[in-house]
């Protein structure tokens, strides 16, 4: 007589699957290009919003250099970057960020602050002209 052990022994233990089958998955080549590419995208969307505040400033020493708006204007907009640029809720003579020398800020502010506030001056656009250029030079995002 046939032993049940032997006769039944694939039905209660089932057979274990050939490893040898692929897993239908992607080769790794292919996984690693796909995630260099990722990180590459990655790596210029950082470096374009790093970029931001540089590409704005340059728009905006374009708009005086064009002489597009008036000075009050464009003294808003180059108001509203020191603000961003800066992470401030308002620009203060008082308050120099980290980084940038507090006698050349309070001079850059308080000449903002007249080409915003004040009737504006004849010189008004030079004036803007100078402040881009001093913003300029404050690069460490550059």
């Amino acid at each position: 007589m046939a032993d049940p052990r032997n006769e039944l022994a694939d039905i209660v233990v089932p057979v274990a699957p050939d490893m040898m089958v692929s897993a239908g998955g992607l080769p790794w080549w292919l996984w690693t290009a796909g995630l260099l590419g990722v990180a590459g995208v990655m790596l210029m969307v950082w470096q374009w919003r790093r970029r931001r505040f540089a590409r704005s400033l340059r728009a905006i020493a374009a708009a005086v250099a064009r002489q597009q708006g008036t000075p009050v204007e464009i003294a808003r907009l180059l108001d509203t970057w020191a603000r961003g640029r800066f992470n401030l809720s308002r620009l203060d003579a008082a308050h120099c960020p980290q980084g940038l020398d507090p006698n050349h800020w309070s001079d850059w502010v308080n000449a903002l602050t007249r080409l915003r506030f004040a009737p504006p001056p004849p010189g008004g656009t030079k004036e803007l002209a100078g402040l881009c250029a001093t913003a300029q030079a404050w690069k460490p995002d550059a």
